[in-house]
């Protein structure tokens, strides 16, 4: 069912890979090409969730709903996933309106499949 949701996210224009990810930054299921690092892209996606999110409850801007990196070849999206991340790795010029939408779509199936 989750290979299923990242495939589906995969035939979006500008996306390179996704991935769910444990909070203990272990992965769930994976998407990525082979030149990518999907064990180290998890355990970061972690990290960096992790962080954010204590980060959103000291601003009290909590509760976190996303997160993104941005550099010059691309983006890194990352949304809860109830027990787990979703993480988009995308092109620099994605539809970031269109990813959001979709990424909150797969994040609510995968919520389902995980709960």
């Amino acid at each position: 069912m989750i290979e299923r949701i990242l495939k589906d996210l995969g035939r979006i224009n500008g996306v390179n890979g996704s991935l769910v990810v444990g909070k203990d930054g272990l992965i769930i299921e994976s998407e990525v090409a082979s030149d990518i690092d999907s064990e180290l892209v998890a355990a970061m996606a972690s990290a960096v969730f992790g962080t954010a999110e204590r980060s959103a409850e000291e601003m009290k801007h909590d509760p976190l709903q996303q997160v993104m990196i941005e550099g010059e070849k691309g983006k890194t999206l990352m949304i809860d996933a109830g027990e787990g991340i979703l993480v988009v790795i995308t092109d620099i010029d994605i539809n970031l309106g269109l990813i959001r939408i979709e990424m909150r779509r797969s994040a609510e199936r995968v919520i389902e499949f995980l709960t």
